[in-house]
């Protein structure tokens, strides 16, 4: 019987296969390994030399693990690529400039900045996974509308102190992710489930946050493939910027 750390072995390879029969090969070396006590799915993030992708043992067992590696080796592949949104310098000069310019320094705060801009490297990623999926048929279109159903969150937390306002635009914004992403990749939204859940979530929040929620939903879906590090600079203060404000 096959360990653990062989079924992710033999995944990885797969994943990597399955990239370079869809055009998007991975140049550099990529070693993948197990975090039993991850408490996210998985990340991926450059070394000296290569590559790194980190699963939670929880993957493992998900019986999603293929997928999984092939979106975060998408994460991979836009960053040898050079895009915008994985351009480490660039996030790191917009998010230091966003921090200090508005004082935010409560870990929360800080978390949910990082957050919306992990959904914005999450969404182009994702614009190359759904074309991986798609030729190898390993992840269909009701197991993708299940998955970022699992993302919303139809409840706001109650309260009005500073902490509970930063973490419901966090949540408005995994809505935002969830949603757009479906729209992007014309996933139907089987029996509404979706479009139900955020407008429940939207019904238990204030007029601020249902306007924003349009914005910041029509920013994620019309994100452009093609964009200059100039414009995408400029669009990604404007958008956290946007965070701040209604938090």
């Amino acid at each position: 019987m096959k360990n653990k750390n062989d079924s992710v072995r033999d995944a990885a390879e797969t994943a990597l296969r399955l990239m370079r029969d869809s055009g998007f090969a991975i140049s550099g070396k990529v070693e993948v390994s197990v975090d039993a006590d991850l408490p996210f799915m998985g990340y991926s993030t450059q070394r000296a030399k290569g590559n790194l992708v980190v699963v939670a043992g929880r993957a493992v067992a998900s019986g999603m693990i293929e997928g999984l590696l092939i979106h975060e080796l998408c994460h991979v592949y836009k960053t040898e690529h050079n895009h915008p949104s994985h351009n480490k310098d660039l996030l790191n000069r917009v998010g230091y400039h966003l921090l200090h310019e508005h004082e935010l320094t409560k870990d929360f705060q800080v978390k949910t900045i990082q957050q919306a801009v992990n959904h914005i490297q999450d969404l182009y990623a994702d614009d190359i996974s759904f074309q991986v999926f798609s030729k190898s048929q390993i992840f269909t279109a009701e197991q993708a509308h299940a998955f970022f159903l699992d993302w919303i969150n139809d409840t706001p937390l109650k309260g009005r102190d500073v902490k509970t306002r930063w973490l419901n635009v966090g949540t408005m914004l995994n809505n935002c992710f969830a949603f757009s992403n479906l729209t992007r990749h014309k996933i139907k939204d089987i029996d509404n489930k979706v479009q139900k859940a955020v407008e429940k979530f939207l019904s238990q929040t204030d007029e601020s946050t249902k306007e924003a929620y349009s914005y910041f939903k029509d920013f994620m879906t019309n994100l452009k493939e093609n964009v200059t590090e100039k414009q995408f600079e400029k669009d990604l203060t404007e958008y956290l910027n946007k965070v701040v404000a209604l938090a």
